[in-house]
């Protein structure tokens, strides 16, 4: 039995009555000849000349051989005829319907010659005299008298006298005549012919398309969020709870802009410094607004007031004295003082933290507390006590916006608070990117990155390279896929993000690329790392590692 390709006809070709020939044909080629044939069923093919005209045409067959060559065949059911007057062919069904058909033998030649050129701009084939041939089957019709034309005769055509021993026909065909220049197709030419003509592929998806469309869809589901602070606005002091995704630091920017319209003295404030630097670019020049991480708020304060920090005091400066210094800069001008101060990240603040920040409002009954944190993420913090006596807010944000659903199936292996509900879009897989050793990461990545963004797949400002250790950091090179990185506490629109995952807590790319996977370690830290893209996560490592944080790995170890 010769290979098939399909191996199996389709329902659609079986049932249709004008391939009835065809698919009589694809039997007998498949039962009748040897099993070190290959056959193609139904190629289609296109060409432009030099000119620009194009030119369309379709192979029924096409016979191959590593020895024999090539056979591309021509099927024309019912009973053929050529009419005399301008030697149009016709074909005549079993009811005595007459169509106009074109003329099979110079279609098997257009194949064969298309194809021809086609293998020879392979470069293992360039230059070889392929053996090659060209047949016509008519299994409606009975063997004639005569040649039916000059370029037709009989011995290149089999008709319906053929078919029970057709396989043998066709054998005979491929090994009929010949130029001592012919060379056989051989192996290699038969892969360059399984290449050229087998209809399987599976193409790689063009992930800034995919990107664009599911990045609206994140767009329009996070604005949606809003909603929720109408059914808060009668409550002074607020905790608010979700998950990484869920919407928290949109609905704390809103919530600051609300205020601030309102003539209020807001303050939004947050640990983390380059989360900080982030909101301050979304939320520059809106009056009556004050954005400032925590600590820089404290520095501030003392400065402004003549309040005395010490010189250096290591931890003890950022857990105690500069809080401290808060609370003593607040007593000597309270003008300073605030309507409303809005948390964002809250989870990370120390109790007294927040004690010191209560302090900072103002003396008046509508003052407004509002704190946004994730029960989850406690890198950081080393009590709860000042969140959990907050009034807790009956709506919890418990829907994934920002991440895909493929994303947030990896991210939420690694998350224990209020479970969460992922609504955004399907999204692209996660990706792998397996290595032999650790320590080529990093040359993996900038060569994925590069390959995105030369086919315009991606964008600088889309991407954020995040690394387990600030050593990975150190050692990563200047530049990625020639284009210059930004740290995350000094985003530039034209760069890239290359920082560690910790210093990246609170903020989001697009895409983002995991390297130092080794250093990841603690569950919170890989519920960071997993949650930060908001489209494509890829992870880059050895495949154990890779497996550990559970993605699941499909790409070839390089």
């Amino acid at each position: 039995m010769a290979r098939m390709h399909p191996r199996e006809l389709p329902k659609h070709v079986l049932n249709d009555p004008k391939r009835s020939s065809e698919v009589r044909v694809y039997q007998r080629i498949r039962d009748q000849v040897p099993d070190d044939y290959v056959c193609y069923y139904s190629r289609s093919w296109h060409e432009a000349d030099d000119d620009g005209a194009e030119f369309d045409g379709e192979a029924d067959f096409i016979l191959a051989h590593p020895k024999q060559g090539l056979l591309f065949i021509e099927v024309k059911g019912g009973r053929v005829s050529c009419r005399e007057e301008d030697e149009q062919w016709l074909s005549t069904d079993r009811d005595g319907f007459r169509f106009r058909i074109k003329n099979p033998i110079a279609q098997a030649k257009s194949s064969k010659h298309h194809f021809l050129k086609r293998l020879n701009e392979n470069r293992r084939l360039r230059g070889r005299f392929l053996r090659a041939r060209h047949a016509a089957i008519l299994p409606g019709s009975a063997r004639p008298a005569r040649a039916l034309g000059p370029d037709a005769p009989q011995e290149i055509i089999a008709f319906g006298d053929d078919m029970d021993t057709l396989g043998n026909w066709l054998v005979q065909r491929m090994n009929e005549g010949g130029d001592p220049r012919e060379q056989p197709l051989g192996l290699d030419g038969m892969r360059a012919l399984e290449d050229l003509l087998a209809g399987h592929f599976e193409l790689r998806a063009h992930i800034g398309t995919s990107l664009a469309e599911d990045a609206e869809v994140i767009e329009r589901l996070t604005a949606e969020q809003a909603w929720i602070l109408d059914s808060l606005e009668d409550n002074r002091e607020m905790a608010i709870s979700g998950g990484a995704g869920s919407g928290k630091t949109v609905l704390a920017i809103e919530k600051a802009f609300r205020s601030a319209a309102n003539g209020r003295r807001t303050l939004l404030t947050c640990y983390n410094a380059p989360l900080a630097n982030y909101l301050k670019d979304l939320c520059k020049d809106r009056e009556n607004l004050v954005v400032a991480g925590f600590h820089s708020l404290c520095r501030a304060f003392a400065e402004r007031t003549g309040t005395q920090l010490p010189a250096s005091a290591g931890q003890e400066l950022f857990n105690t004295h500069m809080p401290e210094g808060l609370i003593e800069a607040i007593t000597k001008e309270p003008t300073l003082g605030f309507d409303t101060i809005i948390v964002d990240e809250g989870q990370d603040f120390r109790d007294h933290w927040l004690n010191a920040l209560r302090l900072c409002l103002n003396h008046a009954q509508d003052s407004e507390f509002y704190v946004f944190f994730d029960d989850n993420q406690r890198l950081f913090a080393y009590d709860d006590n000042f969140i959990s006596a907050l009034p807790q807010a009956a709506i919890s944000l418990t829907r994934n916006l920002r991440n895909t659903r493929k994303i947030h199936s990896l991210m939420v292996k690694w998350y224990q608070g209020k479970q969460s509900r992922a609504v955004g879009p399907e999204g692209e897989p996660v990706g792998v990117i397996e290595c032999k050793r650790t320590d080529m990461a990093m040359g993996r990545v900038n060569e994925r990155i590069t390959q995105l963004v030369r086919s315009g797949q991606m964008t600088p400002d889309q991407i954020a390279i995040l690394a387990g250790s600030a050593a990975e950091v150190d050692l990563a090179p200047a530049r990625i896929a020639g284009i210059e990185t930004c740290p995350a506490d000094n985003i530039r629109p034209d760069r890239i993000v290359l920082d560690t995952i910790r210093r990246f807590k609170g903020l989001s790319r697009p895409c983002v690329f995991i390297v130092g996977i080794e250093h990841i370690t603690e569950p919170e830290l890989i519920y960071v790392a997993t949650s930060r893209a908001n489209l494509l996560l890829e992870l880059a490592g050895t495949k154990e590692e890779i497996a550990r944080i559970g993605a699941p790995i499909q790409a070839e170890v390089q």
